[in-house]
């Protein structure tokens, strides 16, 4: 019996080898990760001060301060805030809650390169719809006061028995 041997070939593939596909797929994950981080920075880095002050003062308020213009409309300054009463435009509780955060803005953000103040409380209690309220005052008008006029709260007192 003759048997030849056919000799092996090597069968190229069109493309680009898979370790190049996998480095390109690492340098693009780290592009996409560096710009996400960079855009988010110069986006916060603003409002930082004033969130990281909400967020001391009163805690799991989850605040979120943004501001700029939005659609040519006027420049707003908005911070939205969890809190754990139902929120009302006409309760104490309500009111001086905004008065707090106005004087957080005031000591924290520059409120004249806007003309909206914009405060958003939002309840948010299980298995229920949330409420959000929210209040609008003119910038101008909150620079120099607190929006709402209240009589000083009454100290709790404690009797000892």
């Amino acid at each position: 019996m003759n048997t030849t041997e056919v000799p092996a070939t090597t069968v190229l593939r069109p493309g680009i080898p898979g370790k190049y596909v996998v480095i390109g797929m690492f340098i693009l994950g780290s592009i996409a990760t560096a710009t996400i981080y960079i855009y988010w920075d110069l986006h916060t880095k603003p409002f930082r001060p004033l969130t990281e002050a909400i967020g001391r003062e009163f805690r799991h308020s989850l605040p979120k301060v943004e501001g700029g213009r939005h659609k040519k409309g006027p420049a707003t300054l908005r911070i939205t805030v969890r809190v754990p009463f139902l929120p009302s435009t006409n309760t104490d509780q309500s009111q001086r809650f905004v008065n707090r955060l106005t004087e957080l803005a005031r000591e924290h953000t520059n409120l004249e390169q806007y003309e909206v103040f914009q405060i958003h409380l939002v309840q948010m209690a299980p298995e229920q719809l949330a409420v959000d309220v929210e209040f609008n005052f003119p910038t101008e008008e909150v620079a120099t006061k607190v929006p709402y006029d209240l009589p000083p709260e009454e100290p709790a007192t404690t009797t000892a028995q």
